[in-house]
C-alpha cells in the first residue's frame, strides 16, 4: 500500500491525544464520548500487520515461529501437530485463548513444570494444548464438511511484536489434513500482509511446493513474500551455502521473493536478526499503522468538536429561563427525530444508487463476456495441443482477463460513480446539517479476480478503502479488507474435460466434426459464464461493503452533533466548567487537524 502523507508526529502523538480527550470527557461528565474514545484506544491496541507462516507438513513452521519469538510457545514434532491457524499476538502475559464454534471462549495459562519453569509445548505439564494438537485423523472434532473451526490466539509479552504492531500466524501443513483445513490456510494467506513460505533444506522446493507458492501465495497478491529455508543444521556445513544458492537459482524468476536461512535451534543469531529485520522492513513499508493512526486522530478531533458544541450549547442554555430551556429542549428532541428520518431516507437513496451502479457493472461484464468468449475460441482453435491448453492455459487466461476487467471497471465505472454518489450525499446532508464538512470517495478501490490453475476461479482477495469521511473533514483512512473464500472452478470445467477428453487430446480441434466443435464450445461458454458470475457476485459484495462503510462512518460522525445538542439541552451539571471544556476541546481539535494537514 502507498504510505500515507503523515509524518511520524501523528503516529507518536495519537496516544497522548486519546488520553487528553478522554480526560476532558470524563472530567466534564460526558460518558458517551469517553466510551467512544475508549473504543478507539482498544482499536489502536490491535496488531495491524499480519505475517502468515505457510508451507507443507513437517517443514518446521512452528519451530520457526518459536525461534522468532525466542521461546518455546508452539508444539512441535515429527507428526502433524498444528490443526488450525494459531495467531500469536502481543499481550500482558503468556496465555492461550480458544474460541469454540459455539461461541464459547476458554482462556488457558501456559503450563509450568515442577520447578516452576514453563513446560515445553507437548510436555507433561503443557496442559493448555491438550486436545488442540495431533494428526487430523485423531481430531474427531467434526470439522469436516465446512463446519466452523475453533480459533486459537496466543498472547505473549514481547517487545518486538508490540513495537511493530505485528501478529504471527502459524498455519497447518497444507498437505497434512482434510480439504477444509486447506481452506483455512487459503483464507489465512489471503488475509495476510506478508507470508513466510517455509521449505526444508532436506527437500527444497518440490513441484507441489512451487505450485503452492505460485497459486496460493503469489497469485493472491500478498504484498510481501519471502522463502525461509529450515533444517539447514541437518545439512553438512560445507553444503549449506550451496543449498541456499541452488534454491535462489530455482526461484530467480521471482526477483521480489528473497530466500533466507532460518535460524538454527539454539543458535543462528545472525539468521534470526536478518529475518526479523526483513519482517520489520515489510511492516514499515506497508504504511498500515500510519493509516490507522490518521483515522483514529481524525475521529478524536471529531469527538473534541462534539465536546466543544456541548459546552457552547450548555452555556447558552444556562442563560435561558426555565420555560425557555424547556422549549429549547423540545426543539432539540424534534430536530433529532427529524434528522434520523432524513438519514434513513439518505441511506435508501444511496442504496438505490448502489444498485444502479451494480446494474451498470453487470452490463459492462455482459459486454466484455462476449469478447472474452471470442478470444478464448480463437486461442483454442489455434492451440497445438488443445488438451494442454484446456487444462493448463485456460485458467491462466481467465485470471488475466478477469484482472483486466476489474481494472477497467474500477477506472471507468466504479470509482467515478462512487465519487458522484458520495458527493450527492454530502450535498443532501449539507442542506439540513450546514455545519457538516463533506466527506470524499475512496482514493483507490483495488479489485482483482484470480481464477487459479489449481481449479479455482475468482478471488477479490483484498480491497483497500482509503477514504476521508470525517464530520469536520479530518482524514479518516480505513481499510476494508475482503478476504473472500475462493470458490471452486466451475464443475463443468472438470466434467467438460473428462467428457471431451478424447477430442481435446487430438492434435488440433480444427479436425473435429461440427457436432464435436459445438460440444466443446458449449462447455467453454459455460466455464466463462460461471467464472464471470462468481467474479460478479464477489464484486457485488465488495461494492456493498464499500458503500455501507462510507455511509456508516459519515453517519456515526454526524451523530456526534446530535448527541451534543441533546446533552446540551439537559440541565447543566452543577459545577461543570463549560468554558474550560470549550476552550480545551477546541484547542485539541485544532492541534490534531494541523498535524494531519502537515
Amino acid at each position: 500500500p502507498v504510505p500515507p502523507p503523515a509524518g511520524p508526529d501523528v503516529v507518536t502523538a495519537v496516544p497522548g491525544w486519546l488520553r487528553e480527550a478522554r480526560r476532558l470527557a470524563g472530567r466534564h461528565g460526558q460518558e458517551q464520548i469517553r466510551d467512544a474514545l475508549d473504543a478507539l484506544a482498544v482499536e489502536r491496541a490491535r496488531p495491524v500487520f499480519r505475517v502468515a507462516v505457510v508451507g507443507e507438513f513437517n517443514r518446521g513452521k512452528s519451530t520457526l515461529v518459536n525461534r522468532l519469538m525466542g521461546r518455546d510457545l508452539l508444539p512441535t514434532g515429527s507428526l502433524p501437530v498444528t490443526r488450525g491457524p494459531v495467531t500469536v499476538r502481543p499481550g500482558p502475559e503468556e496465555a492461550l485463548t480458544v474460541r469454540w464454534p459455539d461461541g464459547r471462549r476458554e482462556r488457558r495459562r501456559l503450563g509450568t513444570d515442577g520447578d516452576g519453569e514453563r513446560a515445553a509445548p507437548g510436555a507433561p505439564g503443557a496442559a493448555p494444548w491438550e486436545g488442540l494438537t495431533g494428526p487430523a485423523e485423531a481430531e474427531g472434532s467434526g470439522t469436516a464438511g465446512g463446519a466452523p473451526e475453533r480459533s486459537l490466539h496466543l498472547t505473549v509479552p514481547d517487545g518486538w511484536l508490540a513495537g511493530r504492531d505485528l501478529e504471527l500466524v502459524d498455519t497447518p501443513g497444507v498437505n497434512a489434513g482434510p480439504t477444509d483445513r486447506f481452506e483455512l490456510v487459503r483464507r489465512t494467506t489471503a488475509g495476510s500482509d506478508a507470508v513466510l513460505f517455509v521449505v526444508s533444506a532436506l527437500s527444497p522446493m518440490g513441484l507441489s511446493e512451487r505450485r503452492l507458492l505460485d497459486e496460493e501465495v503469489l497469485c493472491r497478491h500478498v504484498p510481501f513474500t519471502a522463502v525461509v529455508v529450515t533444517m539447514l543444521d541437518l545439512v553438512d556445513a560445507d553444503d549449506r551455502q550451496e543449498a541456499l544458492d541452488h534454491l535462489r537459482a530455482r526461484l530467480s524468476d521471482l526477483p521480489g521473493v528473497p530466500v533466507l536461512a532460518a535460524p538454527a535451534p539454539g543458535g543462528g543469531e545472525d539468521e534470526l536478526r536478518a529475518l526479523r529485520e526483513l519482517v520489520d522492513s515489510y511492516a514499515e513499508s506497508s504504511g498500515r499503522a500510519a493509516w490507522r493512526d490518521r483515522g483514529i486522530a481524525a475521529q478524536v478531533a471529531d469527538h473534541c468538536d462534539a465536546l466543544t458544541r456541548i459546552a457552547t450549547e450548555a452555556m447558552a442554555a444556562a442563560r435561558l429561563s426555565e420555560q425557555e430551556a424547556a422549549r429549547a429542549a423540545d426543539r432539540v428532541r424534534g430536530r433529532r427525530a427529524d434528522e434520523e428520518h432524513r438519514w434513513e431516507q439518505a441511506r435508501i437513496d444511496l442504496t438505490s444508487r448502489r444498485i444502479a451502479l451494480v446494474e451498470r457493472f453487470h452490463e459492462h461484464l455482459r459486454k466484455e463476456r462476449d469478447a472474452l468468449v471470442e478470444r478464448l475460441r480463437w486461442d483454442l482453435e489455434r492451440a497445438p495441443d488443445p488438451g494442454v491448453w484446456w487444462e493448463r492455459d485456460l485458467p491462466f487466461r481467465l485470471r488475466h482477463e478477469l484482472s483486466v476487467l476489474a481494472r477497467t471497471a474500477e477506472r471507468s465505472i466504479l470509482l467515478p460513480a462512487l465519487s458522484a454518489d458520495i458527493a450527492r450525499l454530502d450535498r443532501e446532508v449539507a442542506r439540513w446539517l450546514p455545519d457538516a464538512a463533506p466527506g470524499s470517495a475512496p482514493a483507490a478501490l483495488h479489485l482483482s479476480a484470480e481464477p487459479e490453475i489449481s481449479g479455482e476461479v475468482g478471488n477479490l482477495s483484498r480491497t483497500r478503502l482509503a477514504t476521508r469521511v470525517g464530520a469536520q473533514g479530518g482524514a479518516v483512512v480505513g481499510y476494508l479488507v475482503a478476504a473472500v473464500r475462493a470458490a471452486p472452478m466451475p464443475m463443468v470445467y472438470g466434467v467438460g474435460f473428462s467428457l471431451l477428453g478424447g477430442l481435446l487430446a487430438e492434435s488440433s480441434i480444427r479436425s473435429a466434426t461440427e457436432q464435436q466443435r459445438r460440444e466443446v464450445d458449449a462447455v467453454l461458454v459455460r466455464v466463462v459464464d460461471e467464472s464471470t458470475a462468481h467474479f460478479r457476485r464477489q464484486a457485488d459484495e465488495v461494492l456493498s461493503g464499500v458503500y455501507d462503510e462510507a455511509f456508516d462512518r459519515l453517519h456515526r460522525s454526524h451523530l456526534l452533533w446530535s448527541d451534543a445538542l441533546s446533552t446540551a439541552a439537559d440541565p447543566a451539571t452543577p459545577g461543570t466548567d463549560w468554558t474550560d471544556l470549550s476552550r480545551s476541546a477546541a484547542g485539541l481539535a485544532a492541534r490534531i487537524r494541523s498535524a494531519l494537514r502537515s
